[in-house]
């Protein structure tokens, strides 16, 4: 049915934050507003499972943990997808994707220039 090996490797490839990460912006005052202000944002329940999944080994997860890892890539597909034409909403956008554990500013950060010489 599917690849618990699979699942997990496409979860790490498509977080970008790891457990220590997620949960300390779980624990902001943000993360809980950003559920009550975006239509799109997912549930603090799927994010906390999330985190659970994140700290196991591939060994460890069950078949509901891999069902929650379809359904947070599923999440994450669709988030990327559906950026909000609002600018007053980016904002929320960007803390929807960080509370299923992708953070769009660690991505561009990390990316170094090149120096190109003529």
């Amino acid at each position: 049915m599917f690849s618990k090996e699979r699942l997990h490797n496409e979860l790490l490839n498509a977080t970008n934050m790891n457990a220590v990460e997620l949960r300390a912006w779980l624990r902001t005052d943000i993360a809980p507003i950003t559920v009550a202000n975006y239509k799109d944002a997912p549930s603090l329940d799927l994010s906390n499972k999330l985190l659970r999944i994140l700290m196991k080994t591939t060994d460890e997860l069950t078949r509901t943990d891999c069902l929650i890892i379809q359904s947070v890539l599923q999440r994450i597909k669709y988030l990327k997808a559906n950026r909000s034409r609002d600018s007053f909403l980016r904002l929320d956008w960007e803390n929807s994707l960080r509370n299923l554990g992708y953070d769009l500013k660690k991505t561009t950060s990390g990316i170094q220039k090149t120096k190109t010489y003529f």
